[in-house]
């Protein structure tokens, strides 16, 4: 019976040595985490632009609206979005509008609502505050409004509350107006109606169309220095002679009155791209050429006391762009210490990349040598076989093997610094010294 020989138990040797391979596989799989983490931040961090913007304005056919028709369609081209308009009461709507998401934007009267809340894109244009009477009236100065009907605007309107802040001045009540929650353009149709305060733009169409014949005048606010001192956003300013009216100049001298500026404000995480191109459409678009008055960029600044909207403080401050380089300098000599550590461990890796390399270059030419001595000693082994050679045939196979063994080695031993060896060259004269020996002894047979 024969004995079974046991079959030696062996355990697969998990490799432990840290190669150049196992250094490039977490290079590159760094580099893989780190391209995917920047495209996963770039397609998240991307704008993410409404499927429609809206822009509160005011009353249909006022100044509010006009401007909002001049912004709509270059910024439609701009954006490729739709922009849609919305007509409203006026400021405190507009107001209330945007900070409910309603809208995008909204134009405001300064001091009408509390802007502090939101974000001012850019003051727009002057609101002159206009008293306007009959011509044939008996209305001759400010403090003979009272117990007449006067259109004060919409509630909610910045025409009305500034000029509930002219009448407080003179110490006029709103109920002593009769029915007072009106707009100013009901003075054309309706004969009863005595007079209006409105506070809008200059270039207001409905306001050219009340002051376009000699039925309405304007009244002079001679206290508008006292008024400028008690409501901030208000200032002292005139109405030129003649502005309006075709056949008689009205006003028919410069007239005094008081004035603030429309705004035109979003919510402070509005995207910048939108704020950006607004303010493009706005300054760069011709627009003053329908609204003279608007003021011009490089004053901009000077008329607001509130925060800007990011992209709007970069537009109007391009040289504070800069700022950013800065934030890096800081940011970068905060972080040395990791700058210094991270460029010594890349700079150490690199060293142990490039030992390792050595390491398995020696070692591949180490077995190529080793493999060398196995050829060599291959066609020691054919050289001694050879000489007790026969026949023809015998030699042939032994041509063949040694052959066969210079084509392997060829194939096998690529190391560059193998190939220049002296020991390689040994052994190629050897396989040729061989196969010609064993070729000669071929022809001999032949030849006998």
């Amino acid at each position: 019976m024969k004995t079974k020989i046991p079959l030696t138990n062996i355990t697969a040797e998990i490799p432990t040595k840290i190669t150049t391979s196992h250094i490039r596989k977490w290079v590159s799989l760094s580099v893989v985490v780190l391209f995917i983490s920047s495209l996963l931040t770039w397609f998240f961090g991307q704008t993410k632009m409404p499927d429609v913007i809206r822009i509160a304005t005011g009353e249909k056919g006022g100044l509010y609206q006009k401007l909002g028709e001049y912004i709509q369609i270059p910024l439609e081209r701009r954006l490729d979005i739709p922009v849609q308009l919305v007509s409203t009461d006026g400021s405190l709507d507009n107001y209330h509008k945007i900070r409910d998401g309603e809208v995008t934007f909204g134009i405001v009267q300064g001091g009408a609502v509390a802007i502090e809340e939101l974000s001012v894109v850019t003051p727009l244009f002057p609101d002159f505050v206009f008293v306007i009477v009959r011509s044939d009236g008996k209305i001759n100065e400010l403090s003979d409004l009272a117990g007449t009907d006067i259109a004060l605007g919409h509630m909610g309107s910045g025409s009305r509350i500034s000029a509930l802040q002219v009448l407080d001045h003179f110490d006029i009540d709103e109920d002593d107006l009769g029915d007072n929650e009106r707009y100013f353009m009901e003075l054309l149709d309706d004969p009863s109606l005595e007079g209006a305060i409105m506070t809008t733009g200059i270039e207001n169409p409905d306001l050219h169309k009340v002051l376009s014949d000699d039925r309405f005048k304007l009244l002079p606010i001679l206290n508008a220095e006292a008024i400028e001192l008690a409501h901030p956003f208000f200032r002292m300013t005139h109405i030129p002679r003649g502005y309006f009216g075709d056949k008689v100049p009205i006003p028919s001298e410069s007239t005094p009155t008081i004035a603030t500026n429309a705004f035109l404000v979003t919510k402070s995480d509005t995207p910048r791209e939108i704020v950006q191109h607004v303010l493009s459409v706005i300054y760069e678009e011709n627009l003053r050429q329908q609204v003279p008055t608007l003021i011009p960029r490089e004053e901009a600044t000077a008329w607001i006391s509130t925060k800007l909207h990011p992209a709007s403080y970069e537009y109007f401050n391009p040289i504070n762009q800069l700022g950013w380089m800065q934030d890096v300098l800081e940011f970068v000599k905060t972080m040395k210490e990791l700058l210094v550590a991270m460029g010594t461990g890349i700079y150490l890796l690199w060293r142990r990349w490039k030992r390792l390399k050595e390491e398995e270059r020696e070692e591949v030419r180490r077995k190529q040598r080793d493999r060398l001595d196995w050829f060599l000693s291959q066609t020691l082994l054919v050289e001694q076989a050879q000489m007790n050679a026969s026949d023809v045939d015998e030699l042939q196979e032994y041509l063949d093997k040694v052959t066969t063994i210079k084509l392997d080695a060829l194939q096998e031993l690529t190391e560059a610094e193998m190939r220049s060896d002296q020991a390689f060259s040994i052994f190629l004269d050897q396989c040729a010294s061989l196969i010609n020996k064993i070729q000669l002894k071929i022809l001999d047979y032949h030849a006998n």
